[in-house]
């Protein structure tokens, strides 16, 4: 976890504004950006004559109507992308460019030749690219970790991290071209986690999208095998056709197995408008089956607590220098890898055989 003491600093808070004021931008960034001490919110912008009405009455903050009118308010050090995915690459090297800093939703871009613009951006500006892999911070993830990291499910053999709703996305979400589908949505937030578990290097990819007839042109149904050179195995399966739910997680190891329904419920309170009262109803806590003693014992395990606070006072710290960053535009590169790897699977029906990095 991150040095909060390094963190809460409220001296020189970074003038930040927020590009997008629909869900996202709304009830994640604009939000948690106003938790962090060491962010200032200087502004959100919108399109929309409505969204700047509520912009200004209720964050009091200022609206800006145009993109370029942030680029060039000189208070705002850093911008952050609550936009549609197929915005994030072209916005983002624009503020770089202007000398801002970056955040931007996840995915963090169309495919794996935008990230590299970005990052080449990012570097050329002396600036901080990073891209808001909040579920990093999730309670379930967390609490994984520390069950592998401590051995007691052993060493990872299989693990399965499925999510699923139902019924067909809307909006731009809906829009491949755009970027859009469940599998580019949640899957970025699944891959980006098992990649942060895995011991090894990642040495293929294999995918297979499927097609309902849900009324939108992105897959309904999604399953992508990462195999890992160590022998393990990491299946993200993602859903617009759970009418039951699938578990979260489910983990294999050498020594245990861990079953886990339920998503983080920090979302929840977050849109309730008090994140740190998250709470969960201990039906939904881990259930990890291992032998004690030459015996199957079944116990449910007390999850870490989730702190999604952490990413922006993060970022915040970073960009003052007092702490590194915790997601870096280099580490998530190689979710982009998988997300064209996966693309190229079902195109081909092959599995795609991974370049090796030093991530």
């Amino acid at each position: 976890m991150l040095n909060e003491s390094v963190l809460m600093s409220t001296d020189d808070p970074v003038g930040t504004a927020v590009v997008g004021f629909g869900f996202a931008g709304r009830c994640f960034h604009s939000y948690l950006v106003g938790l962090a001490p060491g962010l200032n919110l200087q502004g959100v912008v919108s399109s929309r004559a409505e969204a700047r009405q509520q912009i200004t009455d209720r964050l009091q903050t200022r609206a800006y109507e145009h993109f370029d009118e942030l680029l060039a308010d000189t208070r705002v050090e850093l911008v952050v992308l609550a936009t549609p995915n197929d915005l994030h690459a072209p916005q983002a090297i624009a503020a770089l460019e202007a000398g801002k800093h970056v955040v931007t939703d996840k995915p963090m871009c169309l495919d794996l030749a935008q990230a590299d613009a970005m990052i080449d951006a990012a570097n050329q500006a002396g600036r901080v690219l990073s891209v808001f892999q909040n579920r990093r911070w999730d309670s379930d993830y967390l609490t994984v970790k520390r069950l592998l990291q401590e051995q007691t499910l052993g060493k990872l053999v299989y693990a399965q991290l499925a999510w699923g709703q139902f019924g067909a996305p809307g909006s731009w979400r809906g829009e491949a071209e755009r970027g859009g589908g469940k599998f580019v949505d949640l899957g970025a937030h699944m891959i980006d986690q098992a990649l942060q578990l895995a011991s090894s290097p990642l040495q293929r990819v294999y995918a297979r999208f499927s097609d309902a007839g849900l009324p939108n042109d992105v897959e309904d149904h999604a399953h992508c095998i990462l195999s890992f050179a160590d022998g393990s195995d990491v299946h993200i399966v993602t859903s617009s056709l759970a009418r039951l739910q699938m578990p979260r997680w489910y983990v294999l190891g050498t020594e245990g197995a861990l079953e886990k329904h339920g998503v983080d419920p920090q979302e929840r309170f977050m849109i309730a408008g008090n994140i740190d009262a998250a709470t969960e109803d201990e039906s939904l806590w881990p259930r990890v089956s291992r032998a004690v003693a030459g015996q199957t014992t079944q116990m449910v395990v007390q999850p870490v607590a989730g702190r999604w606070r952490s990413y922006y006072e993060n970022v915040g710290a970073a960009i003052r220098g007092r702490a590194e960053l915790a997601v870096t535009a280099q580490s998530v590169r190689q979710v982009m890898a998988v997300l064209d790897a996966s693309r190229t699977s079902v195109r081909t029906g092959q599995s795609v055989e991974m370049a090796q990095t030093d991530d």
